[in-house]
């Protein structure tokens, strides 16, 4: 979509930030009344990949976020409306279009090895955060010893372990096509491979992450045609670390041994070891190819 004829208002651009980094971007265009829409549509899908456009050459990874419509001045071609549903005043002047940025990272940009899964569809995007919790377990008084004496602690003094429940989400935007049968199957399942989420450096090991659902919200298009969808996807990742160097588990990016949901701790033998069904010998957490995700269409 091509833009309509436009210029750039004096009091644009306007620019503030901080020392933590925190910037603040935003660029006024003036307009055709008649042609605000089209220039809209063109701003957000003109950057790369069909994604909004960015702020500026120096700043790619900032990209059209809110936008404001107003008049430069009131001047309405009719005074009257017949039907709210169908019309609406229109105005013989121009449109001022206040445009503000910020950082919307893709996956696009942040794909770096080969291996990684393939980028979110054209036209869509994800920003992501994570939070950190700590849960508590308790592991019976056999299981353990005294440093002092090594004796057994007496089976009424139980030791509190900590492990680490990490929340990771992962806000989809501008979804056309949502793979409704996928993440439906994904659903109380745990990472068959090696996984990383769009926006996140992280590679999760398998069966570290946890597909515990999803919030899903109608959105428009910047075409005004289509109905989109924001998807609200959240992940909990368990990376459970052994007493001992020896146990074996899966490797982490940094060497460490980690274990996932499908792990438990055995008192008996000081390691976390994989629980299974006694009749059907699979684990407790399905496991489901996570990266599949992104490319699926159902």
């Amino acid at each position: 979509m091509t833009y309509p004829a436009f210029e750039e208002h004096e009091d644009s651009p306007e620019e503030s930030g901080s020392r933590a980094g925190d910037f603040d971007f935003t660029r006024i265009f003036v307009t055709d009344w008649e042609d605000r829409w089209q220039f809209i549509a063109a701003h957000y899908t003109s950057g790369p990949f069909g994604l909004p456009a960015s702020y500026s050459s120096y700043w790619p990874g900032v990209l059209a976020d809110k936008f404001r419509i107003s008049r430069l001045v009131n001047k309405p071609k009719t005074a009257t409306i017949t039907d709210p549903n169908t019309t609406q005043l229109d105005h013989d002047t121009k449109a001022k279009i206040t445009i503000t940025y910020s950082p919307l990272q893709t996956d696009q940009q942040q794909q770096q090895d080969p291996g990684e899964p393939s980028p979110l569809p054209s036209g869509t995007w994800a920003t992501y955060n994570q939070s950190s919790n700590v849960e508590f377990r308790t592991e019976l008084g056999r299981g353990m010893i005294w440093q002092t004496d090594s004796k057994q602690l007496p089976p009424d003094i139980p030791s509190v372990v900590p492990e680490s429940a990490t929340q990771h989400t992962v806000t989809w935007h501008q979804v056309k096509i949502v793979p409704w049968v996928t993440l439906g199957n994904m659903k109380g399942c745990v990472n068959q491979t090696a996984f990383r989420l769009p926006g996140s450096p992280q590679v999760f090991q398998p069966e570290t992450l946890l597909f515990d659902g999803l919030d899903d919200e109608i959105s428009l298009s910047f075409d005004g045609q289509f109905s989109t969808r924001k998807l609200t996807l959240k992940f909990i990742e368990k990376a459970q670390k052994a007493f001992s160097d020896t146990a074996k588990g899966a490797s982490a990016a940094a060497g460490s041994t980690i274990y996932g949901w499908n792990h438990q701790w055995r008192p008996e033998t000081g390691q976390y070891d994989k629980v299974k069904s006694y009749l059907s010998l699979k684990p407790m957490f399905q496991l489901f190819e996570f990266n599949s995700l992104w490319s699926a269409t159902t």
